[in-house]
């Protein structure tokens, strides 16, 4: 009875602990909205830059955006010391990242960008996303938080930047800390990438190609079959018209 008793509470107390562990572990938001089962959709690619945060060397990368209207993501990716890196922007991730980059190039127009403010993280906001990255592929899966900083490059070049610090992901594996700096031009780019109407505009452009049967200018045989079909109906109307007696 005492062994019984013994072994009962040692799971009650390991699954209180495994329980507290998830506790705090961080989730990254719930997506949104269920778009349409398509197929995986390239929508560009970026040239960008990475930097380190107490660095003035930019470092040329290409950011390559795709959207999967099957879970309504937009994930980006690079490659940095040999990973392929991918970060998933759900529906809020995107509003969260289009309000960040409205502030800063509000902020950039009234010249108010400081190199005081720009020692702040999250200077205009963060948003929790989750990121895979691999040697090969999407080994491995984290759920840090992306930061929406800016920092100055030179003494009138304030970047964008798109920041994450390293958190344990699977199998207890550092997810690896980015940090990407993007101009004002280059966030104009950006923008039109995250539009929601634009991503709309995309789902509906691959319905019509999905669904489309007859070619166009022509009548084809499915306007055929509606014409015998047609005819069909109008024989056996008249068929129902009874002759006058003469």
């Amino acid at each position: 009875m005492k062994y019984r008793y013994m072994c009962f509470s040692v799971l009650l107390l390991f699954s209180f602990v495994t329980g507290l562990g998830a506790c705090k572990t961080r989730q990254a938001k719930p997506n949104t909205g269920f778009t349409a089962n398509y197929p995986p959709q390239a929508l560009g690619t970026a040239h960008l830059n990475i930097v380190k945060r107490f660095s003035d060397v930019l470092q040329p990368r290409d950011i390559s955006f795709v959207f999967e209207p099957g879970s309504n993501y937009i994930k980006f990716h690079h490659k940095m010391m040999g990973d392929n890196i991918w970060v998933y922007l759900s529906k809020e991730n995107r509003t969260e990242m289009r309000n960040a980059i409205a502030q800063y190039l509000e902020a950039f127009s009234a010249q108010s960008l400081t190199p005081t403010g720009a020692k702040k993280k999250g200077a205009f906001g963060v948003s929790d996303v989750v990121m895979t990255w691999g040697l090969f592929g999407s080994a491995h899966k984290a759920f840090p938080e992306l930061r929406f900083d800016y920092q100055f490059i030179t003494p009138k070049r304030p970047y964008f930047i798109l920041a994450a610090s390293t958190v344990t992901g699977t199998a207890g594996r550092n997810s690896p800390a980015i940090r990407i700096a993007v101009s004002p031009a280059q966030c104009k780019d950006i923008l039109p990438i995250l539009d929601e109407q634009n991503l709309q505009a995309i789902i509906e452009d691959l319905k019509a190609d999905y669904d489309k049967f007859v070619p166009q200018n022509t009548a084809g045989p499915e306007k055929a079959i509606e014409d015998r079909a047609s005819e069909t109906e109008t024989a056996a109307e008249e068929q129902k018209i009874p002759f006058e007696d003469f």
